[in-house]
């Protein structure tokens, strides 16, 4: 397997990349026939510590002139959300490529997404109960995850199919929860995709989807960036190139609080869709990237094709990027009485409620579960107080099934070579 955190797979019809979840992928550009790729995977400031796999899951495959991309984000609350995000990605990805033509529209695109992820279940329920859980497991955790896997493994998405091939090119979105997506014009406008997702919505591996698919088509002869991508990026509008240096030069250091993950596609860069006016100085962003084949975001000087060899003819420039409106505007501007609301989480009894767990999960606590001194002074809990700490965590919901697992197992470990070392 690579270490450089992809998987690519090459057919003569398609080459597919499928980013691994255990480590990081810097911010990578891929040139395509069709325009400028750029992806990236970041665990979360946790994982990262814990040494354990991510919750998001990116692949993509393409062409000459198509391309079809999956960004999830697997819910941590589930039964190891990374498997129903690796499941649902790749299934999508899948999918999307089967589509022969261009929907008809946007409701007959999310009644057929939905059918699709609807018998994707099949393989999502068999990668699920075929998961092994680790030896050793004090019974409550078992318990714990047990009942998580009869509830399921989770993830929301944001995918997409590109036919630039076609006699009308054209363009089919979709998205199931909150992870934003967007499509921007020549002159750095928000294409109108519709209202943005909500955290309720999602695909769960044993039943299917959870809400509604929210769905967009369109022509893209007036598309020049597509962009999909996770909550972790932690942004209110589509990241810009200055966005994009600045949360690497950030990470490098100080990784995402939540996992975070972009597929950005740029069919015909320029300072209005991209976000700046200039391509930024290479050794501003050296320091942002981990492998030396990575190579910081360009501008083209020219419009790239979107079919054969003709560019797509722009209009003049009439807005600049600090213009765009942030993807969650409309939300804001909804009633409140109209946005779904989350039901309260039903605690279980003889639990210590949610701000004192939450309390005790701080990083000083982790520090102790990975045997770090305990921070600002303050003592690092004993061992059976951090077993107990993650124990409830995961019934709780409160963290994921695979943290709380990895942390256990190897708090039961360190106690036992302590044991082994007493005279």
């Amino acid at each position: 397997m690579p270490n450089d955190g992809t998987q690519t797979h090459t057919d003569p019809q398609r080459t597919c990349v499928r980013l691994r979840q255990d480590l990081e992928t810097p911010l990578t550009t891929l040139t395509t026939p069709f325009g400028t790729a750029l992806y990236l995977y970041a665990r979360s400031s946790d994982s990262v510590a814990a040494s354990t796999i991510g919750q998001d899951y990116l692949a993509f495959c393409y062409d000459d002139h198509n391309l079809t991309f999956a960004v999830c984000d697997g819910v941590g609350q589930s039964f190891m959300g990374d498997l129903a995000a690796r499941v649902l990605g790749d299934g999508l990805n899948a999918w999307l490529w089967s589509l022969d033509e261009k929907p008809a529209d946007a409701e007959s695109f999310s009644q057929a997404t939905a059918d699709a992820l609807n018998l994707l279940t099949k393989a999502g329920e068999e990668t699920v109960n075929a998961f092994s859980l680790p030896d050793h497991l004090p019974p409550i955790l078992v318990q714990a995850l047990y009942q998580q896997r009869q509830y399921g493994s989770e993830s929301m998405f944001v995918a997409g199919r590109l036919a630039l091939d076609a006699d009308e090119p054209w363009v089919a979105l979709c998205w199931l929860g909150d992870s934003p997506v967007a499509a921007i014009d020549f002159n750095g406008e928000l294409v109108d995709l519709g209202p943005r997702g909500h955290t309720s919505e999602r695909w769960n591996a044993t039943t299917g989807v959870k809400g509604e698919v929210h769905t967009w088509v369109g022509s893209a002869e007036g598309v020049a960036r597509v962009a999909g991508y996770t909550d972790g990026l932690a942004t209110g509008h589509v990241p810009t190139d200055a966005d994009l240096a600045r949360l690497l030069q950030t990470w490098v250091s100080d990784p995402p609080q939540d996992d975070a993950s972009l597929f950005d596609v740029r069919l015909a860069p320029s300072p209005e869709t991209t976000g700046q006016e200039a391509p930024p100085e290479p050794e501003v962003l050296e320091s942002a990237f981990r492998r030396d084949e990575s190579r910081p975001i360009t501008v083209d000087e020219e419009r790239t094709p979107v079919r054969d060899v003709q560019p797509i003819e722009t209009a003049e420039a009439s807005s600049a990027v600090e213009g765009w409106r942030p993807l969650t505007e409309k939300e804001r501007e909804r009633a409140p009485e109209a946005r779904p609301v989350e039901p309260e989480p039903v605690m279980p009894e003889g639990l210590p409620d949610t701000a004192e767990l939450l309390s005790t999960l701080s990083s000083q606590a982790l520090s102790g579960a990975l045997g770090i001194p305990g921070a600002g002074g303050m003592p690092t809990p004993s061992t059976q107080q951090q077993v107990q700490m993650w124990q409830q965590a995961a019934l709780l919901g409160l963290t994921s099934a695979a943290l709380a697992m990895l942390m256990v197992d190897r708090l039961m470990k360190q106690q036992d070579e302590q044991e082994k070392k007493k005279p």
